[in-house]
């Protein structure tokens, strides 16, 4: 998995290290991870009650999932952008299994036919 964090108006490098360590865990939850570049972005100018972004590209062989999240503090949107990526890795897994289970309970009825 390749790591690539980015970082835009913001001047604290502990929040780089913050997000590595968080998004290193996502293996966790969808092991074929291939690519996760995150940008960190501060003073979101759009929404004044929303100071920082934290947006996820995550590529998982045959999808490309995009994750925007905006919090006051820059932890806060990190946090929150990690939960949101843990449910729907979770979700794509599920997908996936459930896909070759229906396939192998084919295959299995398949072969007793007697045609």
């Amino acid at each position: 998995m390749k790591l690539t964090v980015t970082e835009i108006h913001i001047k604290d490098k502990k929040a780089r290290e913050y997000a590595k360590a968080k998004f290193t865990k996502l293996t966790r939850y969808y092991p074929k991870i291939e690519n996760i570049e995150a940008r960190l972005v501060g003073q979101y100018l759009k929404d004044k009650n929303k100071d920082f972004i934290c947006e996820l590209k995550i590529t998982i062989p045959g999808h490309d999932l995009e994750i925007k999240d905006s919090e006051l503090t820059i932890t806060a949107a990190i946090d929150k952008a990690e939960e949101r990526a843990k449910r729907v890795l979770t979700k794509q897994k599920e997908k996936a299994i459930t896909k070759k289970h229906h396939e192998g309970l084919a295959a299995k009825i398949r072969s007793k036919l007697p045609f």
